[in-house]
């Protein structure tokens, strides 16, 4: 939503109503040994009036020996890296970023804290993933995106061409076969799957937030009601029904903001991405098939026409 020529203001979102979820995920271990890569300080970014704008990301590396590089980078420069990965990286199951949000009034995204948390969280779990592959750790498109200094980028290199690729193979052991192939309706059901089961998972833990929130509720009115002059048939229990509530609530809240079932919700995520990203593969791998085939058919057609032609000048 960029409005060419109209000034800009820059607000920072407050470091306290941005924390993350879990901190850990915005600081992510590559490939590398030593080198990571933060993400992190969503800023806003819009014109004058409130209309349309956007957040930058501050993208930090640290390495222990080469020190600190820092850039800032917008959402749609993470799509970018990721399209120019795509090309420079062929047959690599890139990670999914998160999808793109449009809302009538956009500027409500670039003022939601918690919104840009979780965008910061997961734009540095795909920078991990992909600084974690040594083809697309060495490849010139990621660091031009991160500004590595040129010590850095041959220690990358270095680092990636002393690693062996596994040896493409497929279950039957035909080595050099597409082992995505003839998995495209598993993936398909699979990714499904995963994040039906995510959304059911999500929506069971919100209804338990709410219960715990009701559950203080009524617990108060019962408390209030029970102080009431023209109650005191139900004032037992009704202080019996308030001293139960603050057990049952907590108990309640905690059972939705378990550990195990955050984890879960994001394994879920990750595995449901993991099967997107292995059916663009299949899809691109189809296309490159076809482009292929359709080349040979036409050089094929050409050899056809030059023995044709050979023939008929020796007659």
């Amino acid at each position: 939503n960029d409005l060419v020529g109209v000034p800009r203001t820059r607000s920072r979102v407050s470091p306290s109503s941005a924390r993350l979820p879990d901190a850990r995920s915005t600081t992510m271990p590559s490939g590398l040994p030593g080198l990571v890569v933060t993400v992190d300080d969503p800023t806003a970014e819009s014109s004058y009036g409130g209309l349309g704008g956007h957040a930058t990301y501050r993208v930090l590396t640290k390495h222990p020996d080469l020190g600190e590089t820092t850039v800032r980078h917008r959402y749609s420069e993470f799509r970018s890296l990721r399209k120019s990965l795509l090309e420079a990286c062929p047959g690599v199951l890139l990670p999914l970023i998160p999808e793109k949000k449009i809302l009538a009034n956009s500027s409500m995204l670039l003022h939601d804290a918690d919104f840009l948390a979780r965008r910061a969280a997961e734009l540095a779990e795909f920078l991990s993933q992909v600084t974690s592959h040594q083809l697309c750790m060495a490849s010139a498109e990621l660091s031009n995106f991160l500004r590595w200094p040129q010590p850095l980028v041959l220690l990358v290199q270095e680092h990636a061409a002393a690693q062996e690729l596994p040896p493409l193979e497929r279950a039957d052991g035909v080595d050099g076969a597409d082992p995505l192939a003839s998995s495209e309706g598993d993936l398909v059901a699979e990714r499904d799957d995963l994040e039906a089961a995510r959304i059911v998972l999500q929506r069971l833990a919100s209804r338990q937030k709410d219960s715990a929130t009701d559950t203080l509720l009524f617990g108060k009115l019962c408390q209030e009601l029970s102080s009431h002059g023209h109650v005191a048939g139900l004032r037992a229990p009704l202080r019996s029904a308030a001293d139960g509530t603050g057990a049952v609530a907590a108990a309640l809240q905690a059972q939705a903001e378990a550990n195990a079932v955050s984890e879960l919700l994001l394994r879920l995520g990750r595995f449901a991405r993991l099967a997107g990203s292995a059916l663009e593969q299949v899809a691109l791998r189809r296309k490159l098939a076809e482009r292929a085939s359709s080349t040979a058919k036409r050089l094929a057609d050409v050899s056809a026409k030059e023995g044709r032609e050979t023939k008929d000048s020796k007659r």
